[in-house]
């Protein structure tokens, strides 16, 4: 026995609008996810976190150097470790003061939190190499270009890219020239993942190998 079920004109068009709603509650919900994911803000860094790098010639692929950062200490205005058992401080927004090579002062912005494409800013700081005691300054403009997925030996991540134009000036050698730099920022390892770095004289790679991040 068959039976007709018919919708009249008001029910239709209240199943219209629930439907509508849902498809709007939807959207908005899977726009604020991705609004969420593409804006990255300062991370918690915690001690007991650590990150190994390798450093390698891009002209030549030969591995030059290893790096191994352990934080011991975090606090409001830096946060502390070692790198290859030497010094390691950063500013919150993960910008190098000191390092187990070299100091760096002056507006040190290698990172300007919240991450988001499109965004710009520039900085200018100075620095002294420990090791061979030369000196220098740089002045870069850096933007935001992409959020993308980066592949590096610790795994596959999505990570905002930064791109950096400016210049380098030798207060050693007074000699100077340009510096192309890019930075590959992931928020799932708290850190960089990858750099990209060429001076016109030194031209290398830096990519995160392993992590350990504490809950």
């Amino acid at each position: 026995m068959k039976t007709n079920t018919t919708i009249d004109a008001p029910q239709l068009s209240n199943l219209l609008r629930v439907g509508l709603l849902a498809f709007t509650v939807l959207c908005t919900n899977s726009a604020s996810a991705e609004d969420a994911v593409k804006r990255a803000e300062v991370p918690t860094i915690k001690v007991g976190d650590r990150w190994k790098y390798e450093q390698a010639d891009r002209r030549t692929g030969v591995k030059d150097s290893k790096f191994d950062w352990r934080i011991t200490a975090v606090t409001a205005s830096q946060i502390e470790g070692t790198e290859n058992e030497g010094t390691l401080l950063m500013t919150p927004d993960l910008s190098i003061m000191e390092s187990s090579t070299s100091v760096v002062s002056g507006e040190v912005k290698t990172l300007s939190f919240p991450l988001e494409v499109g965004k710009k800013w520039a900085y200018k700081a100075s620095f002294a190499n420990k090791v061979t005691g030369s000196k220098g300054r740089w002045e870069l403009k850096a933007t935001v270009v992409a959020f993308e997925k980066v592949k590096v030996p610790a795994g596959e991540f999505d990570a905002f890219k930064v791109e950096y134009k400016g210049f380098w000036n030798s207060d050693t050698t007074h000699s100077n020239g340009r510096l192309v730099l890019a930075n590959w920022y992931a928020p799932a390892t708290r850190s960089l993942v990858k750099t990209e770095y060429d001076d016109g004289y030194n031209n290398w790679v830096r990519q995160l190998v392993e992590f350990q991040l504490q809950p």
